[in-house]
């Protein structure tokens, strides 16, 4: 049998484990036009109803990653005609996102042929899509064309 002071100290340890072992909830969306950075764009971590934890912009827009470009070494190839529908994240030259709940050291940036720098997340560009509205309660436009996927904060496609 245990002393009384050292049972209390094991129970303590014990729940204290059993509490970091929770998985943390993502952060609720921020409110829309929200940023504390210049050139207003952020990367935030957010959990929608179907696809679980994906990430947005400040606008609370879904963003995509498309199969047709690369992370290694980060590459987009829409261009033109792909701009209207697949809108790329950009960023003001020398402007950091503001970050929530996505690892700073994931996020980078590409210059885009018309000057502009595209943000990626994991070497992958990311995009939203034109129509989206901001809301989270459906899938969006995962999957669509077989090349388009919500993205999580960790650059993998969403499920």
């Amino acid at each position: 049998m245990l002393p009384p002071h050292l049972s209390r100290v094991l129970a303590a340890a014990g729940l204290l484990a059993l509490t970091a072992c929770g998985a943390a909830p993502a952060p609720a969306a921020p409110p829309a036009g929200h940023s504390g950075h210049a050139g207003g764009v952020g990367l935030y971590a957010v959990q929608s109803g179907p696809l679980g934890v994906v990430a947005t912009d400040t606008d609370g827009h879904l963003l995509y990653r498309s199969d047709a470009d690369s992370a290694d070494p980060p590459t987009s190839t829409c261009t033109g005609e792909c701009t209207r529908t697949w809108v790329p994240l950009t960023v003001a030259d020398g402007a950091e996102p503001e970050l929530l709940g996505v690892d700073e050291e994931l996020v980078g940036r590409l210059a885009r042929p018309d000057g502009d720098d595209q943000l990626t997340l994991a070497g992958w560009p990311l995009y939203h899509h034109v129509d989206d509205t901001g809301g989270l309660t459906d899938a969006g436009r995962n999957g669509a064309d077989g090349i388009w996927f919500a993205v999580t904060p960790t650059g993998e496609k969403a499920a």
